[in-house]
């Protein structure tokens, strides 16, 4: 009896450190893989604002691609560049967090940004792994 309880508890293990090894090695997924929801920034922001719980349900953890004018740029403590899009509410940004940290961005130009919708926070509505759209 025991002998199969120690047998039925390997395989466990077994099935476990199988199942870990997967995820550690699972492909990174890149927006451009994916099919992005096209918004403007002004819709996005003005959809969180409405409902979030709704805009959630139709935007978080999906690749949305958000036209608008930049605000402003910051750089984030991981010295990568954040691109702020204005919106209509001054409550609500939408935050873009851009991939690679060589990107130039000029303050008031309008451009299509590409990424993964975080969700709602404090300060706006975050995208992240950001690319630009051409």
């Amino acid at each position: 009896m025991i002998k199969k309880i120690i047998f039925a508890v390997l395989i466990l293990a077994a099935i476990g450190v199988g199942t870990g090894i997967y995820m550690w090695n699972k492909p990174h997924q890149k927006v451009e893989d994916q099919t992005a929801i096209m918004v403007t920034a002004t819709k996005l922001a003005a959809d969180y604002a409405a409902n979030e719980k709704a805009a959630d349900s139709t935007y978080l953890n999906k690749a949305i691609q958000v036209k608008g004018t930049v605000k402003e740029t910051e750089t984030n403590a991981d010295g990568g560049l954040m691109v702020i899009l204005q919106t209509e509410d001054a409550m609500i940004d939408i935050q873009c967090t851009m991939r690679d940290k060589g990107v130039q961005v000029t303050k008031s130009t309008e451009l299509s940004l590409v990424g993964f919708c975080s969700g709602s926070g404090i300060t706006g509505v975050s995208l992240t792994d950001c690319v630009m759209k051409k």
